[in-house]
């Protein structure tokens, strides 16, 4: 697949699945605006310093300071990767509300919160394609992941409502649902289980746990003209 010349939007790029989204795109000779947290680890990407962006999501000022910033630096955008996320795993009778709280505001408000200001700032050209993260955690979740999984069945319903809202626009909106990806996110979780627990999670998985880049794959797929 060819990205010469395609704008691409990463969140998350600093670690993990994001971060493999941003190598496998700039081989691919997309032009990647960089977005993450970790400015050490966005520089160690090899992405040009214009275009990279350290935001905490999390901060709607930071986010809407950062929506002009991309209007005069950038220019509309052929894609977006909202990579950018958290885990927790802990019993829901353990959590307070802000607990419950925290993976949502990361995995959905965040993450539709700034593609609410990108397209209403016409950020997202015609034909663009946006793809957003869910996890088998949605329908297939154990104990202990309730406000994990109920986080990424939201956003698997904000993406069917998006890809019809932004239908009219040309603007294709996806989500790709993996099973547990070794990260080091995902590593703070898998810590905490017992080795019987580790060998029943991996069980589940008839290939083994997945790499970063057998993610970002399909998710260059669903960017592409393919």
């Amino acid at each position: 697949m060819d990205f010469s010349g395609k704008k691409i939007l990463v969140t998350g790029a600093s670690s993990g699945i994001g971060r493999a989204c941003t190598l496998q795109l700039e081989s691919a000779g997309a032009c990647v605006v960089a977005v993450g947290r970790n400015e050490e680890s966005l520089r160690n990407l090899g992405v040009p310093a214009a275009q990279i962006y350290v935001v905490d999501l999390s901060d709607e000022a930071a986010v809407k300071a950062l929506i002009p910033r991309l209007k005069a630096e950038i220019g509309p955008l052929d894609g977006c990767v909202l990579a950018a996320g958290m885990h927790t795993f802990r019993p829901l009778i353990m959590e307070s509300f802000n607990d419950i709280y925290r993976p949502w505001s990361i995995n959905v408000q965040s993450c539709l919160g700034l593609l609410a200001l990108l397209v209403k700032g016409h950020l997202i050209a015609k034909g663009g394609s946006v793809v957003l993260f869910s996890s088998a955690a949605a329908r297939t979740a154990g104990a202990g992941a309730v406000s994990y999984a109920a986080s990424k069945g939201a956003i698997e319903s904000a993406t069917s409502a998006l890809a019809l809202e932004l239908a009219s626009q040309k603007i294709r909106v996806n989500a790709v649902s993996p099973g547990v990806v070794r990260t080091p996110m995902s590593e703070g979780f898998l810590g905490k289980l017992t080795p019987a627990q580790l060998s029943a999670l991996e069980a589940r998985h008839p290939m083994g746990f997945g790499t970063p880049d057998d993610v970002a794959s399909p998710v260059l797929f669903l960017l592409s003209n393919d």
